[in-house]
């Protein structure tokens, strides 16, 4: 009992580091001059040349190898809310210290999102380890592309049109600039698919492949990969949209997208059992109604009061997201 005590205070520890990065990470983005995703190479430059992004970088390393030690000694019922917990403290630290405000329909779908967020993880508490492809090889993989690519386009074509929506110039004292839902939507998608790629990579060892069959996996590349688009998506977001909303989005739609990435990568069953087959399509509901229900567009009054943001097309703006 002590011991699984421990590990829960070790858990929200972990979380509560993990989002404590975004906060960083918002601070760094302040600093930096106007932000671009159709121009990625100069995003990475900004990100690390900063130091105040780079010590952000380290806190959320140490949130993430924290995280992976609490939540392998944990099952999945007691770690996934514990995850969900971590959020809310998230946005609560934004709405009381960042100024950042919500309206009662932004409340709302924040809250089923942190529920199906739950959801998802207990529906897992049940299911059987995944293992990975009989060839799981980086040859392999380019020989046949197909479930990779698979997993891999949808991700990357909903963060390239977030990106080149966002920096669409937008003329008119009416024009009203994309709210951090759809920036969470395009990193969610990366992150998690970067988040499958660990588990690959966790898969692959525990299954004898040890440290020479993961680097020959194609594993640590697609976490390295998905992860470098994820973090610089992020960082565009976070300079134009509130934290509270891009961060419950990003981990929402990370965890939908780990599920279904899985079931290809992995052969991933959905489960079969009326208790986690309820709680698997209650939270991908949810995910979807919360989606529907959150606003496409930003008020500009709801962004912390005195602050302001750089727009996508360089002029100053009313902080939102």
């Amino acid at each position: 009992m002590g011991h699984d005590l421990g590990y829960a205070a070790l858990a929200l520890l972990s979380t509560s580091t993990y989002y404590a990065a975004f906060v960083v990470f918002r601070r760094s983005a302040a600093r930096m001059p106007p932000l671009r995703g159709s121009r990625p190479f100069t995003v990475a430059r900004h990100m690390l040349t900063d130091p105040v992004w780079l010590s952000g970088g380290l806190i959320l390393f140490l949130g993430l190898a924290y995280q992976v030690v609490a939540f392998t000694a944990l099952p999945l019922p007691v770690a996934q809310p514990i995850f969900a917990v971590s959020l809310v403290l998230l946005v609560v630290y934004a709405v009381r210290f960042l100024g950042e405000r919500l309206s009662v329909r932004e409340w709302f779908s924040v809250a089923l999102f942190v529920l199906a967020t739950a959801l998802i993880g207990l529906s897992a508490g049940g299911a059987p380890g995944a293992a990975p492809a009989a060839d799981a090889t980086l040859a392999g993989t380019l020989r046949s592309p197909w479930p990779m690519l698979a997993v891999m386009a949808p991700a990357l074509v909903v963060a390239a049109m977030v990106w080149l929506v966002g920096d669409r110039r937008a003329g008119g004292r009416h024009a009203r600039k994309l709210a951090g839902v759809a920036y969470g939507i395009g990193a969610g998608a990366c992150a998690g698919l970067a988040e499958a790629g660990v588990r690959g990579i966790s898969l692959v060892y525990e299954n004898g492949g040890g440290v020479q069959g993961v680097l020959a996996s194609p594993y640590p590349y697609l976490t390295l990969g998905m992860a470098a688009i994820a973090l610089g998506q992020l960082q565009v977001a976070l300079q134009r949209c509130r934290v509270a909303i891009v961060a419950t989005v990003l981990t929402v739609i990370g965890r939908v997208y780990l599920v279904l990435s899985s079931v290809v990568l992995f052969g991933e069953e959905w489960p079969r059992e009326a208790g986690p087959f309820a709680l698997r399509a209650g939270g991908f509901t949810l995910a979807l109604v919360a989606l529907a229900v959150f606003p496409r567009y930003e008020d500009p009054a709801r962004g912390p009061a005195g602050e302001r943001a750089v727009g996508a097309t360089g002029a100053p703006l009313s902080q939102g997201g």
